[in-house]
């Protein structure tokens, strides 16, 4: 537990220093709970490092009013809780905090608010990297800038429940390859943040493992001949047959992913490898593609329509289906 019972409701505040606001209001249940919280990640290729500083966790009740929010705070003497973000794929967990007491119900809606002074892309340029949240490309410190409304929160696909004195385990999935990107009028200057992430209760929860044979890491449909980028395995619900890249292109109706996966390998001696963790049971289409790297985020500001919609076509190999059983590997593996 971090510092026992804390104050659950916040008023609304400017969190100026954030660039963000908090949100609660009145109200609550006598009964509690116990939560802890982990975070993990699915890589991205062109940078090296991505601190975040993480402030707070936010939740909502399922029944709660919209501004209604149960905070946890995670700074430790004032500072944001900071950690590579990176560093922690493939089934490894940074902890945010373990058995912290929070009102007992069904949670719908979360929130992590992360330090990011910039209130304007304009701040974003020229800011010290170090004065918040922040992305290390080579030799290069660049900081990150959440758009304004990017981080109003998400609604959890699986709610989870914290049981009257009982304990819940859940497991943060950020998505960087969903999340992170640089326009190119900001390049070498800023990263642009929308958060995207899945909460999952950990027990509730199964994961596909597999290999990716070493000709397909470089071979004639990838976006370049090195190993290091690109290879990606992406997981998608259900069945499809024309899985797409992540904004889902309506007009050729591909599908878009669930969740995704960098492939690690050591050799081209040897196969790649990849997990994707703490996936909900259930069946899934799951694809490889070694042009990752060329996946693009959409920018809603921008003037060129490609840019704006960023439909990326990432050449999807070998997709076929998977079960996900609770606490039980599944493989699959392309060759």
């Amino acid at each position: 537990m971090l510092n026992g019972l804390r104050s659950w409701r916040v008023s609304l505040v400017a969190l100026a220093a954030l660039g963000l606001t908090a949100c609660g209001g009145g109200g609550g249940t006598e009964a509690t709970g116990f939560l802890s919280a982990s975070i993990t990640d699915a890589a991205v290729d062109e940078v090296d490092k991505v601190n975040l500083r993480v402030v707070k966790l936010q939740l909502r009740l399922q029944d709660a009013d919209e501004d209604d929010w149960v905070e946890v705070p995670l700074e430790v003497d004032g500072e944001a809780l900071e950690f590579d973000l990176k560093e922690y794929q493939h089934g490894e967990v940074f902890p945010l905090f373990d058995e912290e007491e929070v009102p007992a119900g069904v949670y719908s809606h979360a929130r992590l608010v992360l330090q990011a002074p910039a209130r304007t892309p304009g701040e974003c340029v020229g800011q010290d990297p170090l004065g918040g949240s922040h992305v290390v490309a080579g030799d290069a410190l660049v900081p990150i800038f959440i758009p304004s409304g990017a981080n109003t929160g998400v609604k959890l696909v699986s709610p989870f429940r914290v049981p009257e004195n009982g304990l819940a385990q859940i497991v943060i999935d950020f998505d960087l390859r969903k999340s992170l990107f640089q326009p190119p009028a900001f390049k070498n200057s800023c990263y642009f943040l929308r958060p995207a992430f899945r909460v999952e209760a950990v027990q509730n929860t199964g994961r596909i493992v597999g290999t990716v044979d070493a000709p397909l890491l470089t071979g004639e449909l990838c976006s370049d001949e090195d190993p290091a980028t690109g290879n990606a395995v992406y997981v998608y619900e259900g069945s499809t047959d024309n899985p797409g890249d992540i904004n889902a292109d309506q007009e050729s109706e591909t599908a878009a992913p669930f969740a995704t996966s960098v492939v690690k390998y050591e050799s081209l001696a040897e196969a790649g490898h990849y997990v994707v963790d703490f996936l909900p049971p259930g069946e899934y289409t799951v694809a490889f593609t070694c042009r990752a790297d060329e996946e693009r985020l959409p920018n809603p500001d921008a003037e060129d329509e490609h840019e704006r919609l960023a439909v990326d076509d990432l050449e999807f190999q070998q997709p076929r289906m998977a079960t996900v059983v609770v606490s039980s590997p599944t493989v699959v593996n392309f060759d």
